[in-house]
């Protein structure tokens, strides 16, 4: 009786988790599988005849300069931002924490450009950087600083700074988000007994603050290198890729490779390539976590 029942509550469960499972295998096992299975094949995503190219596709990607500069480019995105984003955001976040007069009115004006689509920000800031009648341009030929008017996103060195100018003002609020409402975390007891022992401010956040918003470095990381990895509406909208791939990402070159070139198992290795990255993330991440988690265990 026991057995019977105890098996029709565990079938119930599995009917409870099926609809999660079914859409996990349609949207997301399912499209990896496949792209995998692609890499592997010389098509051009249309045709219904697939040729088996075996590692053909991969020993391309390894000699393909194009990829090299999306490689540089992907770096350069994620070091630039992680530091930079992090850097403004704690600054922020540890003026606003103050409660200065209109504090919250500044966060949310600091925020707002986060929940702005890369569409929209990238289609503003095209109107910012064109190179005739660009507002940026307008403004310094305006004060006679005509010498610094540059072809920004026509230029292969101005380009890709000019893109990640844009994604740090785009989310420098979010980071700025993360680390005020962790700060509100932290136990005022700590900095009570700082400022009795003679701590001034700098030395409370050398040494309270910034040690205890660990976690939260730790996430921002790993959330601005996932960034950088699938990188593709600013660069779209602004230079499509350009100007002779500056400011090229895996993800327009996947697409240029898909949707212009017509050649999907190149496309597929790439894809393959940006997953491999991913997955070493999300490990390292679960392993953060797995080990704060039992040493906060331990610590009870």
């Amino acid at each position: 009786m026991n057995f019977s029942r105890r098996k029709k509550d565990n079938f119930t469960s599995f009917l409870f988790v099926t609809p999660l499972l079914v859409l996990f295998l349609v949207f997301f096992a399912y499209p990896i599988i496949y792209n995998i299975i692609i890499s592997f094949y010389d098509w051009n995503g249309i045709s219904l005849n697939k040729v088996f190219n075996g590692f053909a596709n991969y020993k391309k990607l390894l000699t393909d300069p194009v990829m090299w500069k999306c490689f540089r480019n992907f770096l350069w995105i994620a070091v630039s931002t992680t530091i930079i984003q992090s850097v403004l955001g704690i600054v922020l976040a540890s003026f606003f924490i103050r409660k200065i007069r209109f504090s919250g009115f500044y966060r949310i004006l600091f925020y707002l450009p986060a929940i702005c689509t890369p569409t929209i920000v990238g289609t503003v800031f095209s109107k910012i950087f064109e190179t005739n009648r660009g507002y940026l341009n307008v403004i310094l030929r305006a004060m006679n600083l005509d010498f610094l008017c540059q072809s920004w996103l026509a230029t292969p060195k101005t380009a890709l700074i000019c893109l990640i100018f844009v994604n740090i003002w785009q989310w420098t609020g979010y980071s700025m988000l993360m680390y005020y409402t962790n700060m509100l975390n932290i136990p005022k007891d700590l900095y009570e007994s700082a400022t009795i022992d003679g701590a001034g401010s700098f030395k409370q956040f050398l040494y309270i603050t910034f040690p205890l918003l660990k976690g939260t470095h730790i996430t921002l990381i790993l959330l601005d290198i996932l960034g950088a990895l699938k990188f593709f509406d600013l660069s779209y909208v602004l230079t499509k890729g350009g100007p002779a791939h500056a400011t090229e990402t895996f993800s327009t070159y996947i697409y240029n490779k898909s949707f212009n070139t017509f050649k999907q198992g190149e496309a597929s290795t790439i894809v393959v390539f940006m997953f491999l990255i991913a997955m070493i993330l999300t490990v390292i991440q679960l392993k953060y976590y797995y080990k704060n988690e039992k040493e906060e265990m331990s610590g009870r």
